[in-house]
């Protein structure tokens, strides 16, 4: 329930037998950490790919409340299946972690990264070891290959950590050592590597302009994240006080210490900013269960929504149609949508969502304004189909989250539904459109989004919370994989006509692409501007009610205009 299986890539000269997988949190959060672990990079290094999964298999869902996981086990499967420390081209997919410099397994994690879109790195571990065979077969044939004189190293015995001498972080990893020392022993040598150790069982290499995987994390995202922990493991499998057992467990031991010492140190001085829970820890289920009833009653859904569609039902163009009810209170949250009475499967079909966030209330009522005043004239051109407001409880209740402490507009995606987008995708599906004409998911960005929904989830993950910028107007936010940048400007332009346009350069965390329209990956997320499969025009609008340039009237009629223009 708590991960899900990605595949981000193949190897060309055989994408049947070597497709490239990563396994990540299945709730993505953008405002939590994200912890890194790869493995296999080197294909030989057994526990790095076993102790990845080890790892999955045992710890990583206990963490998915506190981070985001990213785990890529085997990014060399070729070398895997041969036992090499090459790829298949002859290149060390560890040199190669820079740009200008990939191979196929480096490019393609690295593109994988950055459609992520990762704001911080909690840490990076890159699972590895070192082996008898490095003396006997590796380091001598990349002597061979390169015409050079080999000359025998020395293998240290035991477990070490190369960590980055321009970034060295030695408390994080004196942590690791420390975690890892339970297991297994730590290497003696003073000199590991021909490198001088900083500590016993770390030495600090320049892992950047060597073009470690090591370097992932700090090569593309240091200037996001400023302070980011990262090392590589090293396991040695062939010593006499070693099993492959132990090795794996050894790497597990790693990753859990590593991410310990980071949480803890990110969670030591929260001061208190919500009400609920104790600061730096995720909230436990009576902490959840005290959420749930401090949760006020605060309006009608059936006086406000209910009742207006009840009028709509004397409409000859639409008709009302009820597609399911929450389970908690089926009599008091029914959930309707509202469509062409002349439904005809060969036109295309425009689909208008209003409330998956609740408290957002101009997308519910600029939802119902447009049914009310402007839908008809639209049904002899297309199929018009709006389901108003999603999510109910959340309406009444003034919420971001539903009853059962879950983010509607983060669920869009199977395996991952809240009973509200459970019920739409069904009924969507039953429909069977051919073609959507364009997709407008209604929202707002209101004051409190900043003084208590965003306060509260980061309380609930158990993360700090210093507080976010409320952009000033209104503003888009299209999918980045299918951007339709004619189809935003549109919007905007007709809307402008009515409120105030955003034009600050940064919105919520993301550059704007011209006044008023960010990206982001909507898939990714879960949003439900994805809900129609990305190929025709979607967007999510989002008015500022709390500007003193606004009013209701204005903010439902800013939605009314996106709906129209788009």
């Amino acid at each position: 329930d708590a991960l899900e299986v990605v595949q981000y890539g193949a190897l060309s000269h055989n994408p049947g037998r070597y497709p490239l997988f990563a396994v990540k949190s299945k709730q993505w959060e953008d405002a939590k950490p994200t912890l890194l672990v790869t493995g296999g990079v080197h294909g030989y290094e057994t526990s790095g790919v076993q102790g990845a999964l080890l790892f999955l298999e045992t710890q990583a869902a206990k963490y998915t409340e506190q981070v985001n996981i990213l785990v890529a086990p085997c990014i060399s499967p070729w070398a895997y299946e041969h036992i090499e420390r090459w790829n298949a081209d002859l290149k060390d997919p560890n040199r190669s972690f820079k740009k200008g410099n990939e191979t196929e397994e480096s490019a393609a994690l690295i593109s994988y990264i950055d459609s992520l879109n990762v704001k911080e790195w909690a840490c990076h571990l890159d699972l590895h070891e070192t082996t008898d065979s490095d003396k006997t077969e590796f380091r001598p044939a990349k002597a061979a290959e390169g015409g050079s004189t080999y000359k025998d190293g020395i293998i240290p015995d035991g477990f070490y950590l190369v960590g980055d001498s321009e970034d060295p972080q030695l408390d994080f990893l004196q942590a690791v050592i420390d975690g890892v020392e339970k297991v297994t022993h730590i290497a003696p040598e003073k000199v590991i590597c021909g490198e001088s150790v900083a500590k016993e069982g770390i030495i600090l290499f320049p892992t950047k302009s060597l073009g470690l995987c090591g370097s992932l994390s700090l090569g593309l995202c240091r200037g996001i994240t400023g302070g980011t922990y990262a090392t590589t493991t090293e396991v040695y499998p062939d010593s006499p006080k070693a099993t492959g057992e132990i090795c794996n467990e050894a790497q597990v031991a790693a990753i859990v210490a590593a991410l310990d010492f980071v949480l803890a140190t990110q969670t030591e001085d929260i001061p208190r900013f919500y009400p609920i829970g104790t600061p730096g820890k995720p909230w436990s289920d009576d902490e959840r269960n005290q959420w749930k009833e401090s949760r006020k009653y605060h309006r009608s859904y059936k006086e406000e929504v209910l009742d207006k569609l009840d009028k709509l039902k004397s409409n000859d163009a639409l008709e009302v149609v009820q597609y399911g009810a929450l389970s908690h209170n089926p009599g008091r949250y029914p959930l309707f949508a509202v469509k062409s009475k002349q439904w005809k499967e060969e036109m295309s079909t425009l689909l208008v969502t209003g409330g998956v966030h609740g408290y957002e209330t101009s997308g519910v009522q600029g939802a119902l304004l447009f049914l009310g005043t402007q839908a008809a004239q639209y049904t002899a051109q297309v199929n018009v189909l709006v389901a108003p407001c999603i999510s109910p409880w959340a309406y009444e209740h003034i919420e971001r989250w539903n009853a059962d402490l879950k983010d509607p507009n983060r669920s869009f995606k199977k395996g991952n539904e809240t009973e509200e987008s459970a019920a739409l995708m069904s009924y969507l599906d039953s429909l069977n459109v051919k073609e959507w004409a364009c997709h407008l998911d209604l929202h707002e960005t209101t004051d409190t989004d900043e003084l208590e929904f965003m306060p509260a989830k980061h309380a609930e993950a158990g993360l700090a919370y210093s507080g976010e910028v409320i952009p000033d107007g209104f503003y888009l936010v299209g999918d980045s994989e299918n951007p339709h940048l004619e189809f935003h400007q549109a919007i905007i332009s007709g809307v402008e006509k009515v409120t105030h346009i955003v034009k600050d350069e940064d919105i919520i965390g993301e550059p704007a692409k011209s006044d008023g329209i960010i990206l982001v990956p909507v898939n990714t997320l879960g949003l439900c501007g994805s809900i129609t499969g990305g190929k025709c025009p979607a967007t999510t609008t989002e008015v500022y009610p709390d500007s003193p340039r606004a009013t209701d009237a204005i903010c439902n009629d800013a939605q009314v205009a996106a709906i129209v223009s788009g």
